[in-house]
């Protein structure tokens, strides 16, 4: 009587197909954790940009300021934790002429462009406020 079993080629063709999808699943997830790590490290960026934006921006034109320097003054308290944090983000800050929007304003307004350059990341930002 013959039995119906498997024969060598067949397991190794097998075997071969499993290990495929098993590298592509493992590459797969390497790529979700490489762009998760960049999202992380984009929001905290886009963070600490934002740090940048306090309305007292405007008398560091052209220079190379930690966040503590520029809100510092927002602290009621000196003695807290977060200082030395603040003061390892590091800025270029270039602040650009009043932006005209029209000829014939009617109310007082101005908008200004802020452009901060840091170790890994730029960003632009936008004040808006009234003369």
């Amino acid at each position: 009587m013959k039995k119906k079993a498997f024969t060598i080629i067949e397991l190794l063709v097998s075997v071969v197909l499993i290990s495929v999808v098993i590298l592509a699943i493992i590459k797969i997830q390497s790529q979700t954790r490489d762009m998760a790590y960049y999202i992380t490290n984009r929001a905290l960026s886009q963070l600490t940009n934002t740090l940048f934006t306090d309305d007292s921006i405007e008398k560091y034109h052209r220079s190379n300021k930690d966040a503590y320097s520029v809100m510092g003054h927002l602290f009621k308290n000196d003695k807290f934790n977060s200082r030395e944090i603040l003061e390892t983000y590091k800025r270029d800050i270039f602040i650009s002429e009043d932006i005209t929007l029209e000829e014939d304003q009617v109310i007082p307004f101005k908008v200004y462009q802020i452009r901060l350059k840091g170790d890994s990341s730029s960003a632009n930002f936008y004040r808006f406020g009234m003369e």
